[in-house]
């Protein structure tokens, strides 16, 4: 009866121990949403941009549309602060410039301005939400929406914008990934500061910027989500464990009515 007793004390101790020991089975596509001091992260960006204005298109003024003209390029940088609400849905606030183009005309020195704009943006882990979240996965493709306000400071001129863009990341380590940012904008006539083309009208009568970026992203303080714990997976290897218990205390049992019989036996004559 004492060694039943100090049989079923053990297991009752050893239980706790051996759950801990054994790994906490994991949901695959769930992860706890994070708290407001969690999953932040900083970017810092080199900028190339190309600037189309809406002067371009008056008649009569037949601007080459290259992209890497020189009239229409500059150099510049950019700055964020994000933060993820869940693996595949954040927020970036987003400030460019500084060295931009008032395209109108083919004159690079001429067409020089300085501007800056302030966007929020939408975005969007294409890779986490059609192949499920990973803290180690090497890419994640990210698309995502944005809203501005522009201000060019060569011409004192602010204006709206809109629009979409494609941020490519590549893990270094848990804190640190490469970046490459690729974006495109429109915004009112007034940005340039050449005012708005009167025979202009729809797209082509915008403002419109088109970057690319490179550069890195920080995270700030736990920058991964937790995974939910499979509730019914835990049940299960808590039943299991429960029942290898128990099936050791019937054998115990059973081990010592057969010892208490074989005594019985022996004391009886």
């Amino acid at each position: 009866m004492k060694k039943r007793l100090l049989l079923a004390i053990i297991a009752i101790v050893s239980l706790p121990a051996s759950a801990q020991m054994s790994e906490t089975p994991m949901l695959r596509s769930s992860v706890a949403t994070a708290s407001f001091w969690g999953n932040w992260f900083v970017q810092v960006d080199f900028a190339g941009t190309s600037f189309y204005g809406d002067r371009g298109n008056t008649p009569g003024m037949s601007l080459p549309s290259g992209m890497f003209k020189d009239f229409r390029t500059s150099k510049g940088f950019s700055l964020a602060l994000g933060k993820w609400y869940t693996p595949d849905l954040g927020l970036r606030t987003k400030l460019n410039g500084l060295w931009g183009r008032t395209v109108v005309s083919e004159d690079r020195s001429l067409n020089a301005s300085k501007y800056w704009t302030l966007s929020e943006q939408l975005l969007f882990n294409f890779s986490n939400l059609f192949a499920g979240y990973s803290e180690t996965r090497l890419w994640n493709l990210i698309p995502y929406l944005s809203g501005s306000l522009g201000r060019n400071m060569t011409h004192n001129t602010y204006a709206m914008g809109l629009g979409v863009g494609l941020l490519n990341q590549w893990r270094v380590s848990p804190k640190l990934a490469f970046n490459l940012d690729l974006s495109w904008n429109y915004y009112e006539p007034d940005f340039d500061g050449a005012g708005g083309a009167v025979f202009s009208k729809g797209l082509p009568g915008k403002d419109r910027l088109i970057n690319f970026e490179v550069g890195i992203t920080y995270s700030l303080g736990r920058g991964t989500f937790k995974r939910v714990p499979d509730v019914e997976s835990v049940k299960v290897l808590y039943e299991s464990q429960i029942n290898a218990l128990n099936g050791q205390l019937a054998d115990e049992c059973i081990e010592n009515d057969r010892l208490r019989r074989i005594l019985r036996e022996k004391t009886s004559f």
